[in-house]
């Protein structure tokens, strides 16, 4: 029997899982790791049970700063036709005007099924960055040093993270207007306690730039996943001070190095080129980042 809820707690980790078994149709599971632990999941959302199993998922986003379009998140639509139909159906019920569906790369029933409700593909694909892993030596200034974050330093660790993220100082290109100065992240203990209980967490690829003077200088998290020998690297960021000095470089360096140890084989990246926020993308193709597509963008005329 197929039932569509609203997710709830216990769905977490079987949100996780799921998307291990359906990858590359899905998010990698160490980003949706990462969304749920930071209350980033599209909303509303819903999950589809058969006989009590999740065996798929849809979710909304409405226009926002970033996109003039509402935007369907629907995942697992290959391993569950049905339950892909039905949380499609539940989604365009929610939905008014243009809206806009991603579809991965060889997931043939979502894209017979966005067409059969009324969607056409548009040309701009999904993309993001990634590279092979390898042995690889990371280069950085004198004085820092790359390791694991250290038991005791999380609320060190949140505070870095919340210093490379302040919206005001973030590196935005010239043609973006002022940001307002006391806007912060919304990264707290609490979102960072949930990461460290995320199905693919591992202490050891919770990485951190320690500075010449101690502190903490810049973060990422590397998820690693045995099953499909890949990592993702979410989310990455350097303290303003410490910025141009190719700190973010050697993160992603480090990932592609403790990924291959581990036996894994690709490094990804959620980022692509983009003028409303270009410096990520150039950093990282400077050592070897490459744009892959994902997949491509449905869209259904308002």
């Amino acid at each position: 029997m197929l039932e569509l809820r609203p997710p709830r707690p216990e769905h977490t980790r079987a949100l996780e899982s799921l998307a291990r078994r359906l990858w590359p149709l899905s998010t990698h599971p160490g980003g949706l790791g990462w969304q749920q632990a930071t209350e980033d999941m599209p909303e509303p959302m819903v999950v589809a049970e058969r006989d009590g199993a999740v065996v798929a998922w849809a979710g909304i986003t409405g226009a926002n700063a970033i996109s003039a379009h509402t935007r369907i998140t629907l995942e697992g639509a290959s391993a569950d036709p049905e339950a892909g139909a039905a949380l499609l159906r539940w989604a365009l019920e929610q939905s008014e005007g243009e809206v806009r569906l991603p579809v991965f790369h060889g997931d043939g029933a979502l894209s017979d099924l966005a067409e059969e409700y009324g969607f056409v593909p548009e040309g701009t694909p999904e993309t993001w960055m990634c590279r092979a892993a390898g042995e690889e030596e990371p280069t950085l200034p004198e004085g820092y040093t790359i390791r694991p974050v250290r038991e005791g330093e999380e609320d060190a660790r949140v505070e870095c993270h919340r210093a490379a993220w302040k919206p005001a100082t973030l590196p935005w290109p010239e043609n973006v207007g002022p940001v307002d100065p006391a806007l912060n992240s919304r990264f707290c203990r609490e979102y960072y306690d949930n990461t460290r209980r995320s199905l693919l967490y591992d202490g050891e690829l919770d990485l951190v730039v320690q500075a010449p003077d101690g502190s903490l200088a810049a973060c990422c998290v590397v998820w690693f996943d045995a099953r499909s020998a890949t990592s993702e690297v979410e989310p990455l960021g350097v303290v303003p001070d410490h910025r141009r000095r190719g700190l973010a470089a050697a993160l992603v360096l480090e990932a592609c190095t403790l990924t291959f140890r581990r036996g894994g084989d690709r490094v990804f990246i959620n980022t692509a080129p983009n003028d409303l926020y270009p410096a990520p993308a150039r950093t990282y193709a400077t050592v070897g980042y490459e744009v892959s597509e994902r997949g491509h963008l449905y869209v259904r005329r308002g």
